[in-house]
């Protein structure tokens, strides 16, 4: 609390005494004391304004500090306003006022900022009012520029400065996802700031920023993808590693499942086997008593529960259950039923007594039969009642004759999409069949993968519902159907209750496991090698002066059956003609590729005629200054050539179905040609010759060989392959067609037609060199030499192991041992006159094949990827157990 100076007193003493009486105390009831309060509750009212003012100051500046300047301004508007000018407030009132000025032109400004000219305008006029600063620097200054037409720019408006400010959100936005890498999104934001701003150069750089930063990613993915690529191919020359320590620990057994219906009752009908049956003169219950007591006593499953037999003769057509079977009982003798005689039954297999004309309920029963299956005893039991059996899924019905025992239901299967999938066009016996044109299976027209009447389709079509069921042992009577149903992948069957069971094991064997796939990969891998050795020495020789005689010469070889001298192989320069004159002693050395010859498809499909190829001569001997003049060349080669070919075709399909993948080409040629056409008629022509005579020559008007029928041969690799999953779900059944179709070259067939020169024959023709035949037509009829490897098997591997189905290997050796006669033989020197070459050509075609069972995501099942070691930390010092300490001894010395 201020206390009030001593001159505020007497101010407020000399008010008291100016008051009227009434407030002087003058009138009646007032005394001296009420002037005194009423001059306390004046200070008191005045010291809370200076407290309020003080604090609206000081919250104020906490305001301004926080630029909060539309906040700050009502606090020190409100301390100056109710802050009186007076000497003991004036300090506070002067601050007070300086703060509101500040506080008032930092806020117009930060409305012109956001376009708001009229209000920035107000507030720079109310701190120039008279009652605050009307002189204040600042707000004269901003008030001018407001006035200015050309300073303030005051087509912003409050809506383009949000937008404004909307745009540096999204920039700031658009940066983050791009520093993030989440690039679409980056390009969203950007798309959203040109939506406000459609002229913003920093959004469409952005987006050009984001733009080739994708760029640089797909670069690098389109490297990722070529490197995953190649990698593929360098991975696929790696053979693959042999598995050690195979067991079968990781097959899993097939589980045994209980039948049920008419299949468990057929079942036990077979397996429970009665030592003894015999009948005389019994009724059929009593016989069906017997047979049914007696199922529970052989009945081998746990509970014992044997087979319920109903009797179903009465007339009305009802079913009459069987009477109570007696307790099952032991023994060593089987008893008899009542009223049977057991020393006169008949043989098993005598004739049946004939049952009355009435009720077959009425017939007896005189039947001797021994170890016989219980259905069997019934059979027997049921023809001589002139009454037959009927298997229904709970018991065994034994109805009149004239009932139908092929009563049919109506029952509907959930199945899998690939239920009806075309199975392969062959068996086991198309394996073996061989594969016309590329193609498998025995099938021509499998391989190429369109159908026969030429209809372009390529998928197989579908089997029927009914036919897949026949295939699999269902039989179809008279009124029995199967449809399925494509659009919900459901099947209707309307049957006989044993064929609904058999389709129920079916359909149940086939739901066990999800859809297998098996991703087959075939690899075909050939190495060829050319070895190619030569060590040899040539020859030339000049003209030399035989010793003794001055007029006798001799000299070298001539070309013989070698090639033509050619001094481009030899290192030394010799003269070819002429007095020094160098021939060859050599010449009929083979060297290079003269000296190696193809087999006789090879040279009619390559023919080397004319090759002069030599060995280079790495070192040459030259005697130029001597007499004879001479020169050897040694001619060394040891090449090695490699061709390695790899093709890996790799396949998905489902078990049990064919797939077939081709990488081929095409290959028409004709094999029907016509015969050349030789007209009889033939016409005639002249030309003048060098003497100015005229010749008359004969035209003969061909018609070459014209092909007019062709046939097309699939050329490359094809992989037929049908796999099938075994019931462990581990093992893989393959039947497999690898083959590799290669095209070698066209043999011609035909020879040219030739005939007599007419102009050869006169004595001007002879005289001019006229040629004495006449080429017709060449005549040629090319056929094509296809070079075909295929493999043919069956095999049975393991999920995700390979087998390897051929290693075809060949080697071609050729050796040529030339030399001079003679020289050749000499001794040491003979060596000299010697060419060998030898050539060694290697191929191996191997090809593995591994198939890997899939999931319906293509996801291996049995992953193959190395997966990180789970090492096991070691356990701290404090963890181990303390060692265990010796026993201290009972005493001690």
């Amino acid at each position: 609390m201020i206390k009030p100076p001593l001159a505020t007193l007497c101010v407020l003493a000399g008010l008291i005494t100016t008051l009227p009486s009434s407030y002087a105390g003058n009138g009646p009831g007032n005394n001296s004391g009420d002037v005194a309060a009423l001059a306390d509750r004046e200070v008191a009212r005045r010291q809370a304004k200076i407290q309020t003012a003080e604090e609206q100051i000081a919250e104020g500046k906490k305001a301004m500090a926080d630029k909060d300047y539309e906040a700050a301004v009502p606090y020190f508007k409100t301390a100056v306003d109710n802050l009186p000018d007076a000497p003991e407030t004036h300090r506070l009132r002067d601050e007070a006022l300086d703060l509101f000025c500040k506080s008032s032109v930092e806020l117009a400004k930060q409305r012109i900022t956001e376009g708001r000219y009229q209000d920035s305008e107000n507030l720079c006029k109310m701190v120039l009012q008279d009652n605050y600063n009307p002189k204040y620097g600042p707000a004269l200054t901003l008030m001018r520029r407001l006035e200015d037409p050309d300073y303030f720019n005051k087509t912003v408006t409050p809506g383009f400065v949000e937008k404004v400010e909307e745009v540096k959100k999204l920039m700031v936005e658009a940066k983050g996802y791009e520093d993030t890498g989440r690039f679409d999104q980056a390009i969203n934001s950007y798309e959203k700031v040109l939506n406000l701003d459609p002229y913003n150069i920093a959004a469409r750089k952005g987006e050009e920023d984001v733009v080739k930063r994708k760029n640089d990613f797909s670069v690098e993915d389109y490297n990722h993808t070529r490197a995953q690529l190649l990698y593929e191919v360098q991975k696929n020359w790696g053979l693959p590693v042999r598995k050690f320590n195979l067991s079968d620990n990781g097959v899993i057994q097939q589980t045994h499942e209980l039948p049920s219906g008419t299949e468990s009752i057929t079942n036990k009908l077979n397996s429970i086997i009665i030592p003894k049956v015999e009948f005389r003169d019994a009724t059929v219950r009593e016989a069906v008593d017997y047979l049914q007591q007696k199922s529970v006593q052989l009945d081998k499953d746990t509970p014992k529960t044997g087979v319920n037999i109903v009797l179903n003769i009465d007339n009305s057509g009802g079913g009459g259950g069987a009477s109570a079977a007696p307790a099952p009982g032991g023994g060593g003798n089987e008893p008899l039923i009542p009223g049977l005689d057991s020393g006169t039954a008949p043989a098993a297999g005598a004739a049946p007594a004939a049952a009355p004309a009435g009720n077959p309920g009425d017939a007896h029963i005189t039947l001797s039969l021994t170890n016989v299956p219980l259905k069997v005893a019934l059979d027997y039991v049921a023809q001589q009642a002139n009454l037959h059996t009927k298997i229904e899924p709970y018991a065994v019905s034994i109805v009149p004759i004239t009932v139908s025992v092929d009563e049919m239901f109506t029952k509907e299967y959930k199945v899998s999409p690939g239920f009806l999938s075309a199975a392969p066009s062959g068996g086991a016996d198309s394996m073996a069949a061989p594969a016309s044109g590329g193609g498998g299976f025995g099938s021509s027209t499998a391989s190429t993968g369109t159908d026969a009447a030429g209809t372009g389709q390529q998928l197989s079509g579908r089997k029927a519902a009914r036919d897949v069921l026949e295939s699999s042992g269902v039989t179809f009577p008279p009124g029995a159907s199967a449809n399925y149903i494509p659009s919900s992948s459901r099947l209707v069957v309307h049957n006989t209750q044993s064929n609904l069971d058999l389709i129920d094991t079916i359909i149940e064997a086939m739901n066990t496991e999800g859809p297998k796939q098996v991703e087959i990969e075939s690899k075909f891998v050939e190495i060829t090698q050319n070895n190619l050795k030569e060590l040899s020495f040539d020859w030339i020789l000049g003209q030399f002066n035989i010793p003794g005689s001055s007029s006798l010469f001799g000299a070298g070889g001539t070309t013989g059956i070698g090639s033509a001298l050619s001094a481009s192989d030899f290192a030394l320069p010799f003269a070819t003609s002429g007095s020094r004159a160098m021939s060859e002693v050599t010449s009929g050395l083979r060297s290079g590729n003269n000296a190696i010859s193809s087999n006789a498809i090879d040279s009619l499909l390559f023919p080397t005629t004319g090759a002069t190829d030599k060995a280079p001569a790495i070192f040459s001997i030259g005697g130029i200054f001597t007499d004879p003049q001479f020169q050897v060349a040694i001619r060394a080669l040891n090449q090695a050539k490699g061709v390695d070919l790899l093709s890996a075709p790799r396949v998905t399909t489902k078990s049990g179905q064919r797939a077939v993948i081709e990488i081929i080409r095409e290959f028409r040629y004709p094999t029907e040609f016509t015969p050349p056409q030789i007209p009889q008629n033939v016409g005639g022509g002249s030309s003048s010759n060098t003497a100015g005579s005229s010749n008359s020559i004969q035209i003969y008007p061909i018609t070459p060989t014209t092909p007019t029928s062709f046939e097309t041969r699939n050329t490359g690799v094809t992989l037929e392959v049908e796999p099938t999953v075994g019931p462990d779900g581990q093992t893989i059944d393959l039947n497999l067609v690898p083959q590799v179709v290669e095209f070698e070259g066209f043999i011609n067939y035909g020879s040219p037609i030739n005939t007599i020169n007419p102009a050869a024959l006169s004595i001007t023709g002879s005289l001019t060199g006229q040629s004495a035949q006449i080429t017709l037509t060449d005549n040629v009829i090319n056929q094509p030499i296809f070079s075909t490897r295929k493999v043919t098997t069956s095999v049975s591997i393991w999920d995700g192991q390979t087998v390897v189905l051929g290693g075809l290997m060949r080697e071609d050796v050729q050796k040529v041992n030339d030399k001079v006669p003679g020289l050749g033989d000499l001794p040491l020197v003979g060596r000299l006159f010697r060419s060998q070459v030898e050539q060694h050509i290697k191929r191996n075609l191997v090809i593995f094949v591994t198939a890997r069972l899939l999931n319906p995501a293509g996801e291996p099942i049995q992953a193959s990827e190395e997966k990180d070691e789970v090492v096991q930390p070691l356990p701290l010092p404090e963890d181990l157990a303390a060692p265990a300490q010796p026993e201290a001894p009972l005493y001690s010395k």
